[in-house]
């Protein structure tokens, strides 16, 4: 608890760091934004005084105007107003302040108005256009702005007149008010006096008449004061170009907002009851920590003591905690399962060994029964014929006593009956020889060798047939070999197992990779049953792939006979040796160089 308590202190600092500077914050937020729409309505206000000015600018540039007659003067004044008619008036004044010639709102009413007064007194005098402050009349209340009126030939120079226009404080005020909403107040003032205003606060005629400089002649700027009610405001000024006007824009202090209020209430007691909370928690947390841990120590004994069984989650515990008990969970499972797969690999290494050495007795029985096939053939076969033609021979030799020209007779069919004798043990001979390793693999290449073996088996009653796109792959003596009795393997078992009456060697190049699919129409069969290590056949045809890089796939079903495809990439041939020219051989002790014919 003591080490909790030790660690809240600091968020207990930095939420009060927090709380003031979120203060401090708001209250630069508020005066930003008083500023902005200070700013924002004395522009408006600026821009609402210009047009006018304008208007009255281009008023005092009529020739009409210029010649002070009232008859035509009222006619341009008329037609100003109805072209502009958020005017409450116009009118003109010639140099002596007289009212030369008005339309709508009568301006003889305000003659007695000081801040009327000066404004005229502004543009006859100083030539300058002029603004007044608000004024009453009985049906409305408005502002009077005045231009002066030079000759013709005159840019500058005294003033022959003045032209004015009375604007409606309501309609001023309505074009510049409404910038803000809610808690916030705006007024237009100049000299001491509330123009216009959005809302009640008799707290801003204090602050006007306050002691100290006019707000007219302040710079922009923000001042503090206290309301009606007691709380503390911020008013913000910002001037009017060209005027002495300026807006008045005030806020509460963010401290006395009372939302402001409430969330600075509510966060200490938010925090206070964090506090509390965290230190009564602390104390559980301590009991629920240790005790995982408790369980942690004693599955790792477990562990350590060969237990790899299951066992259920841990209960409770940080989230480290669950991390751990599933690592140790894991190695659990991982070293059972090598436990168990060692044991079941030990089982089929057993099994593998026994199947190698059932293999190895098969292959030694059938090279045994191969080599008394040999033998047989050729004692069967090859000697027979030998010793027929020994006979012949001896009894060729035995008749020379007779006669001579039966005796040539005698030779002459005696020898052809030899030589036909020993024609057919060659081709016993050759005929054992090319089942032992066929002589075209290394004389014409592998094609011609299957291509010769097909036409021999199709004696046996299967109708074979090789189809070639005309490549003759660079291939090696191994793999020329391998192919070969790949191809024997699939044949001799479709004609012997799967009954088959045609079956189609196909031998095509694709890119770089030689493929050979042999296909047959024989009963078929289930690869994964016929596929086990004890059938010898397509192991051998496997075996054989493997040792040349070859892939070997063997797709059949019973009844819809049987496909033998093999796929083997292409490498170059390598070339022979280079042989050492025979000038370069060294010569023997005595000198003499021994030549063998080629």
């Amino acid at each position: 608890m003591l080490f909790s308590a030790a660690c809240m202190l600091p968020i207990l600092a930095v939420t009060a760091v927090i709380l003031a500077e979120t203060a401090g914050a708001g209250r630069e937020q508020v005066l930003d934004a008083q500023a902005a729409a200070a700013e924002v309505a004395a522009s408006v206000l600026a821009t609402a005084l210009t047009d006018n000015q304008k208007v009255l600018q281009e008023l005092a540039g009529i020739d009409k105007v210029r010649k002070m007659d009232a008859t035509s003067s009222r006619d341009v004044l008329d037609q100003f107003s109805r072209a502009h008619p958020n005017l409450y008036g116009l009118f003109l004044l010639n140099k002596d302040s007289g009212i030369v010639a008005s339309t709508g709102l009568d301006p003889g009413q305000f003659r007695g108005n000081r801040q009327f007064t000066d404004a005229v007194d502004r543009s006859l005098k100083l030539g300058e256009p002029g603004v007044s402050n608000a004024l009453t009349a009985p049906d409305a209340r408005v502002i009077a702005l005045t231009m002066p009126v030079r000759a013709k030939d005159q840019a500058e120079g005294e003033p022959i007149g003045v032209v004015g226009s009375l604007l409606s404080v309501e309609r001023l005020g309505a074009a510049v008010l409404p910038v803000v909403r809610g808690d916030t107040l705006i007024a237009v003032v100049a000299d001491g006096q509330i123009i216009a205003a959005q809302g009640t606060d008799p707290a801003i005629d204090a602050l006007l008449s306050a002691p100290g400089p006019a707000l007219a002649t302040a710079k922009p700027g923000n001042y503090p004061y206290v309301d009606e009610n007691g709380k503390e405001r911020f008013a913000v000024y910002a001037p009017v170009p060209g005027s002495s006007w300026g807006v008045l824009v005030t806020h509460p202090s963010p401290a006395a907002y009372a939302p402001n209020r409430e969330m600075i209430s509510r966060s200490i007691i938010a925090v206070i009851a964090a506090a509390l909370v965290t230190l009564a928690l602390s104390a559980l947390a301590s009991e629920l920590m240790v005790r995982p841990l408790r369980q942690l120590r004693g599955r790792a004994e477990a562990l350590a003591a060969g237990d790899f069984g299951a066992w259920d989650p841990v209960q409770g515990g940080s989230q480290e905690v669950a991390g751990i008990d599933e690592a140790i969970g894991a190695v659990a499972a991982r070293l059972g399962d090598q436990s168990r797969e060692l044991e079941i690999a030990l089982d089929e290494g057993a099994t593998q060994a026994e199947q190698l050495r059932d293999l190895n007795r098969r292959t030694v029985r059938m090279q045994e029964d191969e080599r008394r096939r040999i033998a047989g053939e050729i004692h069967d076969a090859v000697s027979p014929l030998i010793t027929g033609a020994l006979y012949q021979a001896r009894a060729l030799r035995l008749g020379d006593n007779e006669d001579a020209s039966r005796a040539a007779i005698r030779r002459e069919s005696t020898l052809d009956s030899v030589g036909d004798l020993l024609a057919r043990a060659m081709e016993e001979l050759h005929r054992v020889v090319f089942a032992l390793r066929p002589p075209d693999l290394d004389d014409i290449g592998v094609v011609a060798a299957i291509e010769r073996y097909m036409a021999e088996i199709q004696r046996s009653g299967l109708n074979t047939r090789l189809e070639n796109d005309g490549a003759q792959p660079n291939l090696s003596p191994e793999v020329r070999l391998a192919i070969y009795r790949i191809v024997q393997e699939a044949l001799h078992n479709a004609l012997r197992h799967a009954a088959a009456d045609e079956a189609v060697v196909r031998i095509e190049t694709i890119d770089d990779t030689l493929r050979v699919t042999i296909r047959d129409n024989g009963a078929g069969f289930n690869p994964e049953i016929a596929s086990r290590p004890t059938a010898l056949g397509l192991l051998s045809m496997r075996e054989r792939a493997a040792a040349i890089g070859a892939t070997l796939e063997i797709t059949s079903r019973p009844g819809d006979g049987t496909t033998v495809m093999i796929e083997r990439r292409i490498d170059p041939e390598a070339l022979p040796p280079d042989l050492t020219p025979l000038d370069a051989l060294p010569e023997l002790v005595n000198g003499v160089t021994k030549r063998i014919p080629a």
